[in-house]
């Protein structure tokens, strides 16, 4: 069973129970995957027109076909790298900044909550969370395995940076 999101302006609910493990936290994250998924078909398809499109270029492509192929593949990749950016936007920021859940997180069960409060982050705080994330990651790729060895709050670097602890409902 799949929850619904809460309507806009709804408090996010209160977990009081466990922390969750890094199992349940990549699990979360393969689940946001599948929501970025359309995005990703989309360059897909952009990069097999641009390749058909090079492939099949010459000096003398007098029916246009090849520059077509081309022009599509590019516009193809770009509208999916749009559609990524906004969706990931959607989900890491907007929804989990309201809510305390990513797609994934809530068909887990999980909250991202403040580690003071309990209560959902919030935007600004979910938008850095992403950003920093994302820069670490790039950096070292060490904050999606940081919670393997962190005990007892399974935190990542962002977690202890911007005070929130990812927790599962009993």
């Amino acid at each position: 069973m799949t929850e619904q999101p809460l309507p806009y302006g709804a408090p996010a609910p209160q977990p009081t129970s466990t922390y969750a493990t890094w199992g349940d936290r990549a699990l979360a994250t393969l689940w946001d995957l599948v929501y970025l998924w359309p995005a990703f078909v989309t360059m897909l398809a952009g990069v097999v027109l641009l390749t058909l499109g090079i492939a099949s270029s010459s000096d003398y492509d007098t029916d246009g076909a090849a520059t077509a192929m081309l022009f599509a593949g590019v516009i193809a990749i770009l509208v999916g790298y749009v559609w990524l950016f906004v969706r990931q936007v959607r989900n890491y920021v907007v929804r989990q900044g309201r809510t305390g859940q990513t797609w994934g997180k809530a068909k887990k069960g999980l909250w991202v909550v403040d580690e003071n409060t309990g209560a959902a982050p919030g935007w600004g705080s979910c938008l850095g969370r992403w950003l920093l994330h994302a820069l670490i990651n790039q950096a070292v790729y060490l904050d999606y395995l940081w919670p393997l060895w962190d005990k007892p709050k399974v935190q990542t670097l962002t977690d202890k940076v911007l005070t929130t602890v990812v927790v599962k409902r009993a």
